[in-house]
């Protein structure tokens, strides 16, 4: 049932991704007063113009002709760049309509239509198009219309409508464009004006431009969030009628490509200022200790994120020496924690050593810890702790298997040159994630999170391959050309009408790519030899300090093979010649008892057992012989033949009346006839009331039957009569915290392992 919870909880979490993006753009957003003023058509670029063309047939069926472009400063500052629109005039209606090409451009999107008529009483009517829900305040004697629609027909005839209204009481005045763009202006400003007036954005020190106040940007969320799928679903209904009439898609200009994505890596740039990343630090941090504390102590807690904050230490800190910016580092909760960190011309050596930085340190320092302090050397157990949370976390890092270090190495050096063996490599390492989580709802959810990616790495493998080659066949003949060339490439390939973010997307990811491929063979393959180093390091380090004598244990290993061998073909010759005796003399219970001796040497437990039925059959009343064959029986999962033996060694009354009721009672456990084997560890405590395994084990079995009071029972009655009997603290644990009792579930966890961890230095063997 808990996977039905995963697509929700991907859900929740892409909605806080796009809410938390949102906030991010409003917060970097800067306000500025506009400038309109009308330019010569000479200084409109050739390539705009000719886009114009498509608006201006458009709007010559409603009336409009075009008389001017306007150079303006929008209101939101944005990518330096020069602005136009082109200005049409409706001589009848007194109205104007602007017409804005698109920076981040979508083929069946591309221009951005608005109306304008002026009042003599200076009050404006405004009717535009998906973009009402961006405003974040008052818009002084204006009012403002947006119908969300498809097309420019409807537009037109809302504000024809509003104005038909309007002019029962208000007169339009007709305005020159150059009276227009000072109207606008005013207009514009007042807004900006009123912003400020009514707190909704504040100046920033030494500027002229404002900030968005964060409690605005806070209100402002859920609206704009649902104005923007307004918005989406114009694009998805003209995408939609562009199926039967292709003249609403428009090719995009190269120019205006790069353009748009300039204006993007703009708004990217320092999106997470420097106290935000410090606020998302902290309470990512707190999430994550939140998520923890539950099921590890405050010791390990803190021992993980000194751990976490160790190794993404090591990143920041090579991200930095690289140049990169806008550094921060993030906890997932129930998971770890990431770097994060931007450079777009970053080399394939730089993000090599950037990977390694991570987990290399960590592991160098967890095994010098572990030699340094090995178990019982006498050194705190929090330094045992340290270390070994050290070696495992950053040696699981280094691991192939992506999105961990080593599998960003690997796919960095291996496979960037071979994209679609890279998309397989990240399935792989999917699969992998997806395995591992199956238990771990974070971890699992985090797989699907990168597996959601998997169709735009294939498109994206399926582009870098054609355009490798492109390049090596014509490549630009400047560097600055680049953008240029990738752009072009997409059109030839058909993808020039793909949406502008996975456009986007692609564009950079083939620079990031561009960048990695200048690296030489010779860097790769060495590069690769220092991974393989650090790996196999890694593993050879962490097994010394796990067995200091390792070498000496595989020698001994390897000689005690051939002392196997040679025992085992010993065994083989026992058969043969038990089997012998058996043909001359059937009921030969000694040939028996030497060929099942030999059979179980060579793990033949079913030729052992038959070879014990024989024997019960000629000595049914030998209690031994029962007892090992109903030890064959348990071993091979024959519970109820097993129980038949146990029984039957009870009614011929053996000494040791206890380990028979144990071991009926294991049998017992595993058929899950726990009332049975309580029954048989009720027995047993008639005859030793003082025997603490038996309350332990029934305390255990009692738990199983969620029979929480009498296992609690039991385990305080062992603490009694013992307070050094750790596992009588780790059942008492268990069964609190299923309780819902975790501070003392973690008290009696603790004081188990101490005693477990005392028992071990008293008797290291």
């Amino acid at each position: 049932m808990q996977y039905l919870i995963y697509p929700i909880a991907i859900y929740v979490l892409l909605t806080v991704i796009r809410y938390l993006i949102l906030f991010l753009l409003l917060r970097k957003s800067q306000i500025q007063y506009p400038k309109y003023q009308i330019t010569k058509a000479d200084t409109v670029p050739i390539y705009l113009k000719d886009l114009f063309q498509t608006p201006i047939k458009e709007l010559k069926q409603f009336g409009f002709l075009p008389c001017s472009y306007l150079q303006y400063q929008p209101i939101t500052k944005a990518y330096e760049q020069t602005n136009w629109e082109l200005l049409l005039y409706h001589k009848a209606l007194k109205s104007y309509a602007t017409v804005v090409i698109r920076r981040l451009a979508e083929p069946v999107n591309l221009f951005d239509i608005e109306f304008y008529t002026f009042f003599k009483d200076r009050t404006l009517l405004l009717t535009v198009n998906g973009k009402q829900h961006g405003l974040i305040g008052e818009f002084p004697n204006t009012i403002v219309q947006d119908v969300y629609t498809s097309k420019v027909s409807v537009q037109w005839q809302t504000h024809q409508d509003c104005l038909k209204q309007l002019t029962t009481s208000k007169t339009a005045c007709g305005l020159s464009p150059e009276s227009f763009a000072q109207a606008l202006q005013i207009q514009m400003s007042g807004y900006v004006s009123n912003l400020a007036k009514t707190g909704k954005i504040s100046p920033i020190k030494g500027t002229e431009s404002f900030q968005i106040y964060w409690l605005t940007v806070l209100r402002s969320l859920n609206p704009m969030t649902q104005g923007n799928k307004k918005a989406a679903n114009i694009i998805k209904q003209r995408r939609q009628q562009a199926k039967t009439d292709a003249s609403i898609l428009k090719e995009i200009p190269i120019e205006l490509e790069v353009e748009g994505f300039k204006q993007m890596q703009y708004t990217e740039t320092g999106l997470v200022g420097k106290k935000f990343r410090t606020w998302l630090l902290l309470g990512s941090l707190g999430l994550f200790i939140a998520s923890y504390t539950s099921f590890l102590t405050p010791q390990s807690v803190v021992i993980f994120i000194a751990v976490l904050f160790f190794h993404e230490g090591g990143h920041l800190l090579a991200m930095k020496l690289f140049g990169y910016r806008d550094t921060s580092v993030l906890f997932v909760p129930f998971l770890g924690a990431l770097a994060t960190a931007h450079k777009d011309d970053a080399t394939l050596s730089q993000k090599f050593w950037i990977s390694l930085a991570g987990p290399l340190p960590g592991l160098i320092l967890g095994i010098g810890l572990a030699i340094v302090a090995p178990l019982g050397s006498g050194y705190p157990d929090w330094v045992r702790e340290t270390s070994w949370t050290l070696i495992f976390l950053n040696l699981f890092n280094l691991l192939p298997v992506y999105p961990l270090d080593g599998g960003q190495i690997a796919d960095l050096l291996l496979f960037s040159r071979f994209p679609y063996i890279g998309v397989l490599f990240k399935v792989f390492g999917v699969i992998i994630l997806g395995f591992l989580g199956k238990d771990r709802p974070m971890m699992f959810l985090f797989a699907m999170l990168i597996a959601m990616g998997i169709p735009n790495s294939f498109r994206s493998a399926k582009i870098n391959q054609k355009f490798q080659k492109e390049l090596r066949l014509n490549p630009p003949i400047y560097q600055d050309n680049i953008l240029h060339f990738i752009f072009k490439y997409l059109k030839q390939l058909g993808y020039g009408n793909l949406p502008f973010s996975k456009r986007y997307a692609l564009v950079k990811g083939l620079i990031q790519q561009q960048h990695e491929s200048r690296s030489k063979w010779k860097t790769r393959v060495f590069l690769l030899v220092i991974y393989c180093v650090t790996l196999l390091g890694g593993m050879v380090g962490t097994l010394q300090a796990i067995a200091p004598n390792w070498v000496k244990l595989l020698t001994y290993y390897q000689n005690s093979q051939q002392r196997l061998e040679q025992i085992k073909k010993n065994r083989q010759q026992e058969i043969e010649l038990t089997t012998a005796a058996l043909r001359t003399n059937p009921n030969d219970v000694n040939a028996y008892i030497k060929r099942s001796q030999a059979r179980m040497g060579l793990h033949d437990d079913k030729g052992a057992l038959a070879d014990y039925d024989q024997i019960v059959r000629l000595k049914p009343h030998d209690i031994e012989s029962r007892m090992t064959r109903a030890s064959f029986r348990n071993r091979l999962k024959d519970y109820k033949g097993a129980i038949q033996d146990y029984n039957e060694i009870l009614r011929l009354k053996p000494k040791n009346v206890s380990g028979i009721y144990y071991q009926r009672a294991q049998v017992l456990n595993h058929l899950e006839d726990y009332k049975g084997a309580i029954a048989d560890y009720n027995e047993i405590i008639k005859l030793n009331a003082k025997d603490t395994y038996a309350y332990i084990s029934r305390g255990y079995t009692r738990q199983k039957l969620q029979d929480y009071k009498g296992a609690i029972a039991d385990a305080n009655y062992v603490i009694q009569l013992n307070p050094k009997e750790a596992e009588a603290y780790i059942l008492r644990s268990q069964i609190r915290r299923q309780l819902g009792d975790n501070q003392g579930a973690i008290a009696d966890e603790q004081t188990g392992n101490t005693l477990f961890e005392a028992m071990d230095k008293e008797d290291p063997s």
